[in-house]
């Protein structure tokens, strides 16, 4: 039976997804995919017609993957197409936690890093997610200064995760010779912890497929050994590729994710 979501309170609705109360069980909500996609801080906004079933099916397959592998999410089940059942918050947390392998997008200017470069370990950024102020990045020392000071190690568990499911996202998409560039993810306050959130999709991520059957990725820089041209994530739109393309695109990372159930 579908669920009628006009019968239901709307919690929030942001620029993918909307959030509804839950009726039956008043400690998780609705999570409901939209066919939006936007880029520019939300300047850039467009409607891809299928867009919100792709992106669930993805963010189901990795988000039953990431709770095969014991991380803590919010993720509980997908009862229909396009919907997920997820913990309800006590505090979302403010921030975009992003963690790169390898240079690509803003970090090429504003870091003056060469693209390509590979960070081994990974490197982890805090932004305060705000549009029109363009997401600024915190400060690492200052970061480390409230860890150490304040004893504020929500900053250190979001970290910790970040990295943690990078690691084991990395490996998954390496099974499909691609590599995970970077990604963004965020963070809230369930029973007082902190919990994984929000949602892993195309536009989350940068993928770029391998440019060599067996690539040499433990060197400075991978750029020759990585196919960017090949990329199969947001960077097709916010790059002004046709609507078509990057649906094609994203149903490719939902083909390749469905994969992960047969990842130990």
């Amino acid at each position: 039976m579908s669920l009628n979501f006009d019968t239901m309170k709307k919690v929030i609705e942001g620029k993918t997804k909307i959030i509804y109360e839950n009726p039956a069980a008043a400690h998780t909500v609705y999570m409901v995919f939209k066919d939006d996609i936007t880029a520019g801080d939300g300047l850039k906004h467009d409607l891809i017609e299928g867009k919100s079933g792709i992106d669930w099916l993805t963010n189901k397959n990795i988000f039953e993957y990431l709770n095969r592998k014991g991380v803590r999410t919010h993720y509980i089940s997908s009862p229909q197409e396009k919907v997920s059942i997820v913990k309800r918050l006590d505090r979302k947390i403010n921030l975009e936690v992003v963690t790169r392998r390898v240079a690509a997008g803003s970090i090429l200017k504003w870091g003056n890093i060469a693209e390509g470069t590979r960070f081994d370990p990974l490197i982890t950024q805090f932004h305060y997610k705000d549009d029109p102020l363009h997401d600024p990045m915190l400060d690492d020392e200052y970061i480390e200064f409230i860890i150490q000071s304040k004893g504020s190690h929500e900053y250190q568990q979001m970290r910790d995760i970040n990295v943690q499911v990078f690691m084991i996202l990395e490996k998954a998409f390496a099974h499909h010779h691609i590599q995970l560039v970077d990604f963004k993810l965020e963070y809230g306050l369930i029973d007082g912890v902190v919990t994984l959130i929000d949602e892993i999709t195309g536009g989350s991520f940068r993928l770029w497929p391998y440019a060599k059957k067996e690539p040499n990725l433990n060197q400075q820089n991978v750029l020759a050994e990585l196919d960017p041209k090949g990329r199969l994530d947001k960077d097709t739109y916010r790059m002004g590729g046709d609507l078509a393309s990057v649906k094609s695109k994203f149903q490719i990372i939902a083909e390749i994710t469905s994969g992960f159930r047969d990842l130990a």
